[in-house]
């Protein structure tokens, strides 16, 4: 009689799951050792395999939680400033109730629409060349060009495109972390094209 190989005993546990427990004695025999635990049975390998699988679980669900309030946030407050362009007929005031609605954030410190001049060129032409926007940490020069002197991270969006630029708009944070590159910024993105509008419209 042939030996039995890896694959076919591995098929015929998958097949009868309930063998090992029709026979402790043999799971009484089987340790298997494990990188710096010692000897260890199946029941508690299968057991710590099952904490690892729900606490990754739980850490995806805490992920998607946070991002879904994240996202209902930043809804509301660009809700709020939606409104705001078309109550208005000029970019200073415009200007300053949107820095008022979205300062109102506490993750948010600063806030910036400014109209395009050449000062903002190489700006442009590093952080928003083909895409149109940036999200992350910044550079000294960049703080001083937009923002407060404790802005660590930013997000940034030309209006307009680059022949035609027609202004800045510009989200600082303190904590370094807060704007990354792989956010979702789809409701951003939206706003923008409504800003952008409005301001071709008073130009």
């Amino acid at each position: 009689m042939s030996e039995l190989n890896e694959e076919q005993i591995t098929s015929y546990l998958l097949a009868n799951p309930d063998f090992l427990v029709k026979h402790p004695n043999v799971l009484a025999q089987l340790d298997l050792q494990q990188q710096a635990q010692g000897a260890t049975s199946l029941v508690h390998i299968q057991q710590r395999q099952l904490r690892e699988h729900n606490t990754r679980l739980k850490n995806q669900i805490d992920t998607m939680s946070q991002h879904a309030v994240q996202n209902e946030l930043v809804y509301r407050l660009l809700s709020q400033c939606h409104r705001q362009l078309w109550s208005h007929d000029d970019f200073d005031t415009i200007a300053k109730n949107l820095h008022t609605i979205i300062c109102s954030n506490n993750d948010i410190n600063d806030f910036k629409l400014i109209k395009y001049t050449p000062d903002y060129d190489e700006l442009i032409e590093h952080r928003l060349t083909n895409s149109g926007h940036y999200l992350g940490r910044i550079t000294a020069q960049e703080r001083a060009l937009l923002f407060s002197d404790d802005t660590q991270s930013a997000a940034i969006y030309l209006i307009g495109d680059e022949k035609q630029p027609i202004a800045i708009l510009a989200f600082g944070s303190n904590n370094v972390n807060h704007f990354e590159p792989a956010q979702d910024n789809l409701f951003v993105l939206d706003f923008i094209s409504a800003l952008q509008l409005r301001l071709q419209k008073l130009a």
